[in-house]
Formats: C-alpha cells, sequence, structure tokens
C-alpha cells in the first residue's frame, strides 16, 4: 500500500510540475522568447548600456573581458565614458555588477554595412569575482559546420514599434518584460542557403560568419545584437545587428553570426586580450561548404 502511495504521490507531483512550467512557459511567451527566471542559468550574459539605456547583450569570456557586437559601439568612441556594463542579472536595470568601460576594441575588419566581423571586445576596468550568477563562458575553438541542431541565443529583444494606440497601450507592460532576459532556440541555415545569402551581399567569406533561421514569426527588423550564441555550455558566436535595408517591407532573412572560432577572429580575440598587436591571418586555397 505504502509502496502503490509512493508512486501516486510521485505521478502528481511530476503532473503538478509540469502544469507548472507549462503555466509559466505561456506567461512568459513574448515574441518567440521566453524569460529567463533563474540567473544561475546564464552566468555569463552581459547588458551593455550608454549610461542606462540597453544597447545590446554581451558575454564575458574572460574574468575582465566581454565579447559584444561592433555596431552598437561603432558611433560611440568619443563617448566610451558614458557606457556601463551589467553582470550577474536577468534584469538590464538592475542587480548584479554594474561595471564602467576601460576601453572597448571593434575588429579592424568591421564595416558597419556589412554583417560580417560584427564583433567587439570590452575591457572591464578591473577583474570580476566569479560567482553562480557570474562566470565567464568557453569559446569554440576550432571551426567546424555546426550539425542539424539549435542553438541557444540570449538577449533583451528590442522593442518593437507600434502602430495603432491600443497596442501602444500595452507598451510599458512590454517594457517592464523586455527588461527580463530572455532566451530562445534558434536553428542553423543551410550551409548553401547562407552561402547565397552572403553572395547577395557580395561576400565570399563563408568562415567568419554562420546564419540562423529566425522563424517566420519574427519581426524582420529584429536582430538580438551581440546576443551569445551557444551550443552544449560553449560560446560558438555573436549576433549581428545587421539588417536588411527595407526590412518593413521584407521578409524575415537569417540572423548573421560573427563565428570566434573563424580564424581571422580567434587570433585577434587572443591578440587582442593579451595586449598583442594583431595581423590578418594569410590564408590559400579553396574553402569548400562540404
Amino acid at each position: 500500500m505504502f509502496k502503490k502511495l509512493f508512486i501516486l504521490m510521485t505521478v502528481l507531483h511530476k503532473y503538478c510540475d509540469c502544469v507548472e512550467k507549462s503555466k509559466e512557459l505561456n506567461y512568459n511567451e513574448l515574441d518567440e522568447h521566453s524569460l529567463v527566471t533563474n540567473g544561475e542559468l546564464f552566468p555569463y550574459v552581459a547588458a551593455v548600456m550608454k549610461m542606462s539605456t540597453y544597447l545590446s547583450a554581451g558575454a564575458l569570456i574572460y574574468d575582465e573581458w566581454v565579447l559584444t557586437a561592433a555596431d552598437a559601439l561603432f558611433l560611440l568612441r568619443e563617448s566610451s565614458r558614458t557606457l556601463r556594463v551589467r553582470l550577474g542579472s536577468i534584469n538590464y536595470k538592475k542587480g548584479g555588477t554594474v561595471l564602467p568601460v576601460k576601453y572597448f576594441e571593434i575588429h579592424p575588419s568591421f564595416d558597419d554595412k556589412s554583417p560580417i566581423f560584427d564583433i567587439a571586445l570590452i575591457r572591464l576596468p578591473h577583474p570580476v569575482r566569479f560567482i553562480p550568477t557570474l562566470k565567464p563562458i568557453r569559446l569554440q575553438n576550432y571551426h567546424k559546420q555546426p550539425d542539424n541542431t539549435h542553438f541557444i541565443v540570449t538577449s533583451w529583444p528590442m522593442p518593437y514599434s507600434y502602430s495603432d494606440e491600443s497596442e501602444s497601450l500595452k507598451s510599458m507592460e512590454i517594457i517592464q518584460r523586455r527588461r527580463i532576459l530572455s532566451v530562445t532556440h534558434l536553428h542553423p541555415s543551410d550551409p548553401e542557403d547562407c552561402a547565397e545569402e552572403l553572395k547577395d551581399l557580395d561576400i565570399n567569406d563563408l568562415q567568419t560568419t554562420m546564419c540562423l533561421d529566425t522563424g517566420v514569426m519574427m519581426d524582420p527588423c529584429m536582430r538580438d545584437a551581440g546576443a551569445p550564441v551557444v551550443l552544449n555550455a560553449v560560446l560558438w558566436g555573436i549576433v549581428s545587428s545587421w539588417r536588411p535595408i527595407d526590412c518593413e517591407n521584407d521578409l524575415a532573412g537569417p540572423s548573421f553570426v560573427s563565428l570566434v572560432s573563424a580564424p581571422n577572429i580567434s587570433s585577434w580575440i587572443y591578440a587582442t586580450t593579451r595586449g598583442q598587436s594583431w595581423q590578418k591571418p594569410q590564408f590559400h586555397g579553396i574553402i569548400s561548404l562540404s
């Protein structure tokens, strides 16, 4: 009898747990993003801000270095003193640790008219102390094609523009919710499709960038700039903020990701974080998609 009672209680517990998780997921669903409720799940995520205004997400990769998108910082070189980085919090407005920026470095090959090399390094004023909600993430250290899986992408999505009054009345509630870190799962695009997307932009470098399918319900004008792209607790890349020029009248294209394992990115990260000058690696031969 006790055995049957134990089994029944176990089943009920699992059922209630599933119901609660289901309710939480439904409540947290927002534009295909689910809100994060536990800061220890993504302790590497950083919020890059201009004073208190959110600019982009980022990833803590060493005790005093944050990797993020270049585009968000491109026009701020003279205003770097206004930059702040919040670490160890799922709310970019409060909690965790807020630090000023010592300086930042944008990848030398970055062009704000292109999605590739959209990557930058932020130097913190001092090393941070690691705690359960604040830890760096390991970098993917060799280049390979992703298999048929999904990546974990974390960020604070930028708000939509509202086209009518009824929608704008809801904006404050949405803004409050968008201050909480969100997580979504995105699949890599087919390599040949990605190559075609890059070719349309006159880009022939196939080792530096990966495409992620953003889904038909995603806003074509929204990109999770600086968002860490992670697989098996390893950082593969950073989401570019690039989007189509005529995005409002376009279908949602892929999100472009600057791959940290690309030789001309990984070598730059290595040199920059060690205070060394960087020289672009020289390559010979043809890069195959297979």
